[in-house]
């Protein structure tokens, strides 16, 4: 199921890091795409930590 998760974490890692480069930033929603950007690598680290 770990793997599962990481696959999961790492692709929506790949997903908001395409998202940040496409996005205007201005737009409204980048704040929240940071933070999230942030829960996932933590959540990647606590993993296989």
């Amino acid at each position: 199921m770990k793997i599962m998760t990481y696959l999961h974490v790492v692709l929506a890692q790949a997903f908001y890091r395409w998202a940040m480069s496409e996005i205007d930033p201005t737009h409204p929603d980048v704040p929240r795409i940071m933070m999230r950007q942030k829960e996932l690598s933590d959540k990647a680290s606590r993993l296989f930590a």
